[in-house]
């Protein structure tokens, strides 16, 4: 057929668009150069586009992403790698009842991507935070269970809890942070400062942890399957309870101290003695020995029977194989998302059992989500985001405590097999397995968390978002002691039914408005916030079970003594806030809010509390005078505001009784005594903060970050005021007190080299945070200083808090090392002898009394420093390593310091070098070192700073081109190693400078991660 111009040849191309890590990115936009011809990636990234000839250029676009241009060439196959946007400042953040870019933020705000320990072993959200944000402090998990304490720059009360606020999915979340599932996060986003978190009020003076999840997107379903298993073991193996020669030396040294009136070698083995001292004359130490010389031996060293009866035979019990293992973790994750123009959804269920590293340490969950949201018509939107959570934390873990006292010439079993309560048949050397293999227990927690809600857009810009977010959790606890059981011997069996059960239900109405004009942005933002909390707890407690006890706790019936006691509990609360986001010019910054709280739990003098906040910010760089080539953005941002602490108890303001035992002279009555006293002035925590801070971006967004200053204090703290028992009550919840927090964070990102066949990305944190306590119960007394006399208010010696100084301030004895056989007489004056601690003696006065105690430390890091690197080789090969220090602090370890019992305590010990006349050690006393010539008792301090290799993972991204045969339709397969707590660079003595005087795991594990 003629025609009038050119033919045009269109041939198809196909292809796949990733991102930095090799994984699908869906949506990017793909057009053909001079023309209106494109198309979008699908869920899986893959493409398919008509091309008119061999010189067209394909443009590939997306959100946060360097626009991309490729000539096809005779290519009909590509494959594109999209490169992060390091200039893209404006992300979405989370900031609280809404969303901000930002590059506009006033706030001390930090976001931390999911995305980027997807390759790592996560028990729970919390692990992606710890040295990674700046100011965010978490302690590891130790247990299977997961756990561990939060706190965001430092200590803002005394008393009442200072975890920070966790808000999931834009509500308030007043669940347990491990319901979260960490593969179901998209980002976690921290508010640090007190005008970003005061929108929360009264919930947020220790800052807030806004949590994002998963959703879907407009596609086809995308399926993800992973698999996680590994396996774990204690980060220090080196302590252990005495080995069978240690603990008989252990004896020996032990009886020759408390027994110094015997001859030298009396309690020597008769088969070691020194060539000077002969059998016969050992022998006739004693003028009645046993026949048998091993025999004699062990009974001057106070050997049970048990421990006789094993040395003998030639058995030692190996107690550290019967409680550490090698723990096994297994995860297993599934999920599906996808959506049209009008619906998106994402489900996911998640299982883990967790065994840890010690025996019985045992803990499995089984999580499920589903986020939907359904367009009905241009104005309305519903969607639902809710989980399911069931928790099993039945089993009973072994005792690591009494392991190390343990004797290695004690029995497991008993003749019969059954378990030997008391291995070496001494009545406190309790098996350390006795819990773990005798008692019955049951302890498991289901719980529901959903938020319901509806956008509506509303005439003349407003919308409105009504969400309403109900709780339910049940905990079913159910004990049985056995008569077989110490517990359960002399009562007949001991069975416990508690019974928690939890119903809570938030509303939000959330009103919003954006107008944007010339050169200006206004963001208004109103908030009416309802809440009610009810919980019921039941405690059943039976003993003397007849004719059996067979059916355990779930016969309580049965028994012959029953106590039943209840706990309910019951609050509202009610909020009101207003919110203005102001841009001048988009350089000029403000942010001004205010809440008004009401809470039941105060009293009827304060129920309510306001709380105030505003920020600024400057682009400096924005301005006209500013030209400094190398600096892309210099943003310099002040705030204040005011947040409050209500975690107290629901009824802290209250008279509250407790239950009393009386008799009438015939029979024992129950009745009711007043423990507190009522106060109706009880008023809200406070804490007011002035923040300043520098965010920064340089050469070209090679380099970006933030440095942060702030001021905090914390007034009226909440706190138990101590009656005299003359009033007839013991304590009143009161207002007293002040603290101050100040502290520097510092954030860097860089991109150290991008190349498409290898980059390297490096984030790196520090901060510090000093507190002091200001004020605490306002009692002066007048003392003596620099020859004047001066009121001074008087310290809280029995909580360890001192007017001046820090909360975690250690005030005790510096001890400075062991007294030895050339210091007797000296250390005579002090009623001690060689082998016991020496302290600093700071008076002179010949005696350790409490005026020699000083401050020699703190407990919690002076510094904490986070690094992370990433690395990516090529497309498909990546590696990260990540390095965590804290550094400055000491602890106690009670493991150095063995309680003096007498002659017949019969209990080993953790396995140290001690002090003895023949290993003269200054840094470990004698097994028998005196503790009463220390006023007060004393502890044994050592540094807890240590430089960790936290976490280090490899991964490997099969190509796109091998998805074929057998893995047809598949969209991405990846295989990765980790590994957690590698290695530690540390001089603390105890099991982990990180957990202190328990085992910390450490984890190896293996996954492989599925899409199609």
């Amino acid at each position: 057929m003629p025609g009038t111009g050119k033919q045009v040849d269109e041939r198809k191309i196909s292809g796949r668009v990733v991102d930095e890590k090799g994984e699908g990115l869906p949506g990017v936009n793909i057009l053909v150069r001079g023309t209106q011809q494109g198309t979008i990636t699908n869920i899986d990234g893959t493409f398919s586009v008509l091309v008119p000839d061999e010189e067209a250029a394909l443009i590939f676009s997306f959100v946060g992403y360097v626009s991309q241009e490729l000539v096809v060439g005779n290519k009909t196959s590509l494959e594109i790698q999209m490169a992060v946007d390091t200039k893209a400042l404006d992300e979405l953040v989370v900031v609280g009842y809404g969303v901000q870019k930002k590059s506009d933020l006033t706030g001390s705000v930090v976001r931390v991507s999911g995305k980027n320990f997807e390759n790592q072993q996560m028990t729970q959200v919390t692990d992606m935070l710890a040295g990674t944000v700046a100011g965010f402090n978490s302690t590891q998990a130790t247990s299977a269970a997961g756990g561990g304490s939060m706190e965001i720059r430092g200590r803002t009360s005394l008393n009442a809890n200072t975890n920070p606020l966790v808000v999931l999915d834009g509500v308030i979340f007043n669940g347990n942070i491990r319901d979260i599932a960490p593969s179901d996060v998209e980002s976690v986003d921290i508010l640090k400062d007190a005008s970003s978190a005061a929108v929360f009020g009264a919930r947020a003076a220790s800052g807030v942890i806004l949590i994002t999840t998963k959703k879907g997107s407009k596609g086809k379903p995308k399926v993800n399957f992973s698999m996680e298993t590994g396996v774990s073991e204690v980060t220090n193996p080196g302590i252990r309870p005495l080995s069978g020669k240690e603990y008989t030396d252990f004896r020996r040294d032990w009886q020759r101290k408390l027994r110094p009136n015997q001859p030298e070698y009396y309690f020597h083995d008769p088969r070691e003695l020194p060539s000077q001292i002969s059998v016969a004359e050992w022998y006739g130490f004693n003028a009645n020995p046993n026949p048998d010389i091993v025999t004699e031996w062990l009974n001057r060293l106070l050997f049970f029977p048990t421990e006789m009866a094993n040395y003998l035979s030639g058995h030692e019990e190996s107690w550290y194989d019967r409680v550490i293992r090698k723990g096994v973790k297994q995860n297993y994750d599934l999920s599906v998302g996808g959506g049209t123009d009008n619906i998106s959804y994402y489900w996911s269920m998640g299982y883990t059992n967790n065994k840890g590293p010690v025996v019985g340490d045992d803990f499995s969950i089984l999580r499920t989500r589903i986020n939907a949201n359904a367009r009905i018509n241009p104005f309305i939107d519903l969607g639902i985001n809710a989980q399911f959570t069931s928790q099993d934390n039945s089993a009973l873990p072994a005792s690591v405590t009494r392991m190390l006292s343990a004797s290695p010439y004690g029995s497991m079993y008993e003749e019969d097999g059954s378990l030997k309560w008391f291995p070496n048949d001494f009545i406190s050397d309790v098996n350390p397995l006795m819990e773990h293999k005798l008692h019955h227990n049951k302890n498991k927690t289901n719980s529901i968390f959903a938020s319901l809600y509806a956008n509506l857009k509303l005439p003349f810009g407003f919308n409105y978002k009504l969400s309403f977010q109900p709780r339910l959790s049940g905990t079913y606890h159910y004990a049985f002691y056995p008569s077989s059981t110490p517990t359960g011997f002399n009562v007949k069996g001991r069975g416990t039914r508690n019974e928690d059960r939890v119903y809570e239900w938030m509303v939000d109405n959330l009103l919003t408005w954006r107008k944007e004009t010339a050169g200006q942005s206004f963001d208004f933002t109103f908030l009416y916030n309802l809440e009610k909390f009810q919980s019921w707890g039941s405690n059943l407690v039976a003993e003397g079970f007849s004719p059996n006890e067979n059916l355990s706790y779930h016969a309580l019936q049965f028994a012959t003594r029953q106590v039943l006691s209840n706990s309910d509990n019951y609050s509202t609360g009610d909020a009101l806030m207003a919110r203005l986001n102001y841009a001048l010019k988009d350089k000029y910054l403000l942010t001004l809010s205010v809440r008004r709280d009401g809470y039941s739990a105060f009293g009827q003098g304060n129920p309510r509390a306001n709380f105030p906040a505003g920020a600024l910010a400057w682009k400096i760089s924005e301005e006209k005078f500013f030209k400094v080539p190398f600096l892309d953005l210099v943003k310099l941002r002040a705030s204040w505001g005011a947040n409050g602490n209500r975690e107290i108890g629901r009824y802290a303001a209250l008279a509250r009784l407790s239950q009393n035992l009386y008799s009438d002279g015939s029979q024992v009555l129950v009745g009711g005594i007043n423990n507190s006293l009522a106060n109706p002035g009880l008023a809200w925590e406070k804490t007011t903060a002035l923040n300043f801070g520098l965010d920064f971006r340089i050469t070209g967004g090679r380099i970006d970050g933030s440095l942060d200053f702030y001021n905090m204090t914390t007034t009226n703290l909440l706190m138990n005021r101590v009656l005299p028992r003359i009033t007839g009550f013991q304590n009143i919840a009161a207002n007293l007190g002040e603290l101050r927090n100040r502290g520097v964070e510092l954030s860097v990102n860089s991109v150290n080299y991008n190349h498409d066949k290898f980059s390297w990305r490096t984030n790196f944190v520090f901060s510090l945070n000093r507190n002091k306590i200001i004020h605490l119960f306002g009692d002066y007394r007048e003392v003596e200083k620099d020859g004047k006399i001066v009121r001074q208010e008087v310290s809280d010696i029995t909580n360890r808090w001192f007017i001046g100084e820090a909360v975690d301030r250690v005030w005790d004895y510096d001890i400075v090392g062991v007294w030895q056989l050339d210091e007797a007489e000296e250390a005579k004056r002090y009623a001690l002898t060689p082998g016991d601690y020496k302290a600093l003696d700071i008076n002179n006065d010949g005696r350790y009394s409490l005026d020699d105690k000083r401050f020699i430390g703190w407990r919690e890091p002076r510094f904490r420093i986070g690094l992370r690197n990433e690395f990516n080789f090529g497309k498909h090969l990546f590696a990260a390593v990540f390095l965590r220090s804290e550094l400055g602090h000491i602890d106690d370890i009670p493991d150095f310091i063995h309680p003096n019992n007498g002659v017949y305590d019969r209990r080993g010990m953790r396995s140290v070098p001690y002090w003895t006349p023949e290993n003269p050690s200054d840094k470990y006393a004698s097994i028998t070192a005196a503790s009463s010539a220390f006023a007060g008792g004393y502890g044994r301090y050592f540094s807890k700073s240590f430089v960790r290799v936290q976490d280090l993972s490899v991964g490997y991204n099969l190509p796109h081109s091998v998805f074929t045969g057998v893995f047809k339709g598949f969209d991405n397969l990846k295989i990765y190693l980790s590994a957690r707590n590698l290695y530690s660079f540390d001089k603390w003595e105890g099991w982990d400078p990180e957990s202190g005087n328990v085992p910390m795991p450490r984890t190896y594990s293996a996954g492989i991660n599925v899409s199609f």
